[in-house]
């Protein structure tokens, strides 16, 4: 093992990785707008790509012709693990609350799992028997509208008299309907059940509430506002129909009506507009959807920096031990990719409640992790290899490489044209020429 490569690698992995913390520093005090971030991070991602094309897959041609077509063979399997592999850590670990780390992957994440949750919501709510009388297309309006609730065995969900309020769908468990008639000791009663619907008379008559509705048993239901409701019945005259029928008879024959084959096209049609269905999120809607995680998630969002490092990191240490020695394009291009993305970064985490010393421990630890690693990179890999070891440092390097590709295309380029725009295209060029330039030099 030769230290004193190992330590002079150890310095560039620590040289590329300072920019970390230092842009951490810069975002959280500068808290720089969102134009000015994209531009930086598009040109680091720009230079980054310079410096993977030239300085890594730029060797492999030259590879081929000296030592075979197995030198491309090497590069190709290599190139694609280290894809696959950061693609799927990548989501692992954002399942986990990594997403919070960037912007971009947190609206994405937020829209993704929403899509799912309206898609388990409009499978329970298909099988309300009133509902199905909604147009598909004003299904999945309503499925973005209403809210679950749970009532315990005893409760009350609201009381004769009371002011019309929200239209209930029972998801499980059982609901007790009792009216007290006045001046009377005599009440009528009956229960409902799983998939019917009460509250339906006071929002048709917009009348006080014309009983009692108390859980029978525990109770899931599904409600929707009175404005809401009221708007459905304005847009669907089939709904109104339906529902002024349930309200005349109070019984639970509506499905009757519909075939089989009929239900399961109008399920497929409500799932058709969901698809269509455009979900935007907010920094208030994520800071909603993750409340309450943000301890879980400070580990994920750590590993999730370190992934994005670790590639870096072996290839700077294998350059250091490399004949043609470090290419201070790399170096260059890795420091101006790591500087954006952690301001970026910082600002997202801190807007999303983590504090600051806890922000800046996660970037310092991951510049040592970068020196370390290049100190490993530089040690453990023969500076002269031959034969089949030399076909297994070119797959270490395309696999790196392919790595560092997918988290430019995955995670630098996506949060950059989230927050630029189109401005992002230019920015990408400059930074790849200005990477060009240092390379001449």
């Amino acid at each position: 093992m030769d230290i004193l490569l190992g330590t002079s690698a150890f310095r560039w992995g620590i040289l590329s990785a300072v920019s970390l913390p230092l842009g951490a520093i810069l975002g959280l005090w500068l808290r720089p707008k969102r134009k000015l971030s994209s531009c930086l991070m598009a040109f680091g991602a720009g230079a980054l790509l310079f410096a993977l094309t030239i300085e890594l897959f730029g060797h492999v041609p030259h590879h081929v012709e000296t030592h075979g077509k197995g030198a491309i063979l090497a590069a190709l399997i290599g190139a694609v693990t280290g894809g696959v592999l950061f693609d799927g850590l990548n989501r692992v670990l954002n399942n986990r609350g990594a997403y919070l780390r960037r912007l971009s992957n947190a609206r994405k994440y937020i829209a993704k799992i929403r899509m799912l949750r309206a898609k388990r919501l409009a499978d329970e709510l298909c099988n309300i028997g009133v509902l199905s009388h909604l147009q598909p297309q004003h299904m999945a309006q309503l499925i973005s509208r209403v809210k679950k609730s749970e009532f315990q065995q005893g409760d009350t969900i609201f009381e004769q008299g009371g002011k019309a309020g929200n239209l209930y769908f029972i998801i499980s468990g059982k609901v007790r309907i009792t009216r007290h008639n006045k001046g009377q000791d005599e009440t009528e009663e009956y229960e409902l059940g799983e998939h019917d619907t009460f509250g339906e008379l006071a929002v048709l008559r917009e009348a006080p509430r014309a009983a009692d509705a108390i859980a029978a048993t525990d109770v899931q239901v599904f409600n929707i506002s009175k404005g809401d409701a009221l708007h459905l019945l304005e847009i669907s005259p089939e709904f109104q129909s339906a529902l002024k029928k349930l309200a005349d008879s109070r019984i639970d024959q509506l499905t009757s009506h519909f075939s089989a084959v009929k239900t399961k096209r109008w399920k497929q049609q409500v799932m058709t507009h969901l698809h269509q269905w455009s979900y935007s999120v907010s920094v208030e809607d994520i800071r909603e959807e993750s409340h309450g995680t943000e301890g879980s998630a400070a580990l994920a969002i750590w590993l999730g920096i370190l992934i994005d490092g670790i590639p870096e990191s072996l290839v700077i240490g294998m350059l250091a031990a490399s004949a043609r020695g470090m290419s201070m394009a790399f170096i260059a291009g890795v420091f101006l990719a790591n500087l954006p993305e952690a301001m970026s970064s910082a600002v997202s985490m801190k807007s999303n409640g983590m504090r600051v010393d806890k922000i800046m421990l996660m970037w310092g630890s991951i510049c040592v992790i970068t020196g370390i690693g290049a100190f490993f990179g530089a040690t453990l890999i023969p500076q002269h290899p031959t034969d089949t070891v030399f076909m297994i440092v070119i797959g270490i390097e395309s696999l790196a490489a392919g790595a560092m590709l997918t988290m430019i295309a995955e995670t630098m380029l996506p949060e950059a044209y989230e927050q630029g725009g189109s401005i992002v295209g230019l920015s990408t060029l400059a930074g790849f020429l200005a990477t060009l330039i240092v390379k001449v030099l």
